[in-house]
């Protein structure tokens, strides 16, 4: 059979043969091509799946949307259920089990032996951001007086059970994390050698409390396949595997776009949310900034007499605030991006502030003399291309100045910095730029 088997070509092979020849390839089959193919299959997809063994049927689950697991689950029958439930591993069982009617949870769990079931109700007591919350219960542990021969015997039997093998922890009697050895320090080592030399003390863990994005953010750091989580005694709970964190980034990624677009966040495809969902998804922020536009309004309301006298003045107020909100909107995701990988901290903010005051001198003097130039040679009025750049120049370094600061400030208040990109700042900048250009028209432009 061919390695590359994918889409129509794959579905028409797990139709025409046997379960025991499906089972023969399926070394060769990816459970995340098994999930595309049945996306685009119009036919009776249990009927394709019953000839898959219930370890494939688990793997295939553990690939899906998490908003997609309970959908896919619900296609077996409860007997089948608490058979593939018993090949997945805690992490992902815990987020199929919370798509799922909590009564059928309840007795799925039930269902398993008494080890795993326990495993699965302490992990469902974190939050789902936090490290308890996706880390997996199945890891390595081994004992210090072991040898190279008798860890390998160990993991011969034992180490399918295991999510990562990509290192194994020492453990004392009760538990407590002593020390992590590398598989590749193992393979490479005598049989007769003993571990203990192998063993490297200082080990990196995670709190289960920790949130996620931290986690993520000490896997970008050290750059390990796995990081184990301990309790306050030391205690090891399980273990955190670069996949999940993978997970992590999308969605944490996916969630800051959205804010920063001033989306609610939703979590279905593009595609498959309806009309509705999506209006739904949009409304409530494009209400709060129509409302938070009218103090924009007022301001020029306040003006108006001027503004009737001068009507010149209207044709600069477009290009006023849309650079201001570019400007701190470009701050803006610099200070987010520089907080969410860990580069800028809350008792950065007088050295942040000090440099986009610098960045916005810069800018501002720059886009100001080029635009007196403008306003000069196409409107032959020099004060009025003062009052414009000047306005300008000062719009961009108000804009930078709160564009850096509004997300550390959330951030010091435990709110997303992402609420404060693009759409709040630029309401902000509005009406200060608005405020700025027109008492500067009233003292020098007016007066002259």
């Amino acid at each position: 059979m061919s390695d590359n088997l994918q889409g129509a070509e794959l579905l028409q092979f797990l139709q025409e043969h046997s379960p025991e020849e499906i089972k023969a390839a399926l070394n060769n089959i990816h459970p995340a091509d098994i999930l595309d193919a049945l996306e685009d299959y119009q036919g009776d997809a249990i009927s394709l799946l019953s000839s898959l063994p219930n370890d494939v049927l688990a793997s295939i689950i553990e690939e899906a949307e998490e908003e997609d697991k309970g959908e896919l689950f619900d296609l077996f029958p409860i007997n089948q259920k608490k058979e593939i439930i018993s090949e997945m591993a805690s992490d992902e069982l815990v987020d199929l089990l919370e798509t799922i009617d909590p009564d059928e949870a309840t007795d799925l769990i039930e269902s398993l032996d008494e080890e795993d079931a326990q495993d699965v109700k302490e992990l469902m007591q974190y939050d789902s951001d936090t490290a308890g919350g996706i880390m997996a219960t199945e890891f390595m542990a081994i004992q210090d007086d072991m040898t190279v021969r008798q860890i390998l015997e160990y993991l011969q039997r034992h180490g399918d059970e295991a999510e990562s093998l990509s290192y194994l922890y020492v453990l004392d009697a009760s538990e407590n994390l002593k020390g992590v050895v590398s598989l590749r320090d193992i393979v490479v080592n005598s049989f007769t050698a003993t571990v203990t030399p192998l063993i490297n003390p200082n080990v990196i863990s995670v709190h289960p409390d920790l949130d996620q994005e931290e986690v993520a953010r000490t896997f970008k750091k050290y750059g390990f396949a796995s990081i184990p989580v301990v309790n306050d005694s030391n205690q090891m709970l399980g273990i955190i595997t670069a996949d999940d964190v993978l997970d992590i980034v999308v969605d944490e990624s996916t969630e800051d776009i959205e804010k920063m677009a001033a989306l609610a966040h939703n979590e279905g495809e593009y595609l498959e949310t309806g009309v509705f969902g999506l209006a739904r998804q949009r409304i409530f922020w494009l209400l709060f900034l129509m409302l938070s536009a009218t103090f924009t309004g007022y301001i020029i309301q306040d003006f108006g007499e001027m503004l009737a006298g001068m009507v010149i003045l209207t044709a600069f107020i477009p290009m006023l605030m849309n650079t201001g909100g570019n400007a701190g909107s470009q701050s803006a995701v610099l200070v987010i991006r520089g907080m969410a990988l860990g580069e800028i901290a809350i008792k950065d903010y007088f050295t942040v502030v000090f440099k986009e005051i610098r960045v916005s001198l810069i800018v501002g003097l720059a886009l100001a003399a080029v635009n007196f130039l403008r306003i000069w040679i196409f409107n032959s009025d020099p004060l009025l291309a003062l009052t414009v750049s000047l306005a300008l120049c000062f719009t961009i370094i108000i804009s930078k100045a709160v564009g850096c600061t509004l997300p550390i400030i959330a951030h010091r208040f435990r709110i997303d910095p992402a609420i404060m990109a693009a759409p709040i700042i630029t309401t902000i900048v509005d009406a200060l730029s608005l405020i700025v250009y027109f008492n500067l028209a009233k003292a020098f432009y007016i007066r002259g």
